[in-house]
């Protein structure tokens, strides 16, 4: 896992997780993730392409 965040909204927890292919994502989401206490649901999205990473912000 990258990343783990609380957040507001429709979501209760916001995780960044880089897999090397589909059978890597499938055994984490199968075996960890929706085992973990309390986790009903989940929803996925896979990022086609990173665009920005860490850019500085102007203020």
């Amino acid at each position: 896992m990258l990343d783990c965040h609380l957040v507001a909204g429709d979501f209760d927890y916001f995780l960044k997780i880089r897999v090397g292919d589909m059978e890597d994502f499938n055994r984490i989401h199968g075996e960890q993730l929706i085992a973990l206490p309390g986790v009903r649901q989940t929803r996925t999205f896979f990022v086609m392409k990173e665009v920005v990473d860490n850019a500085p912000l102007e203020f």
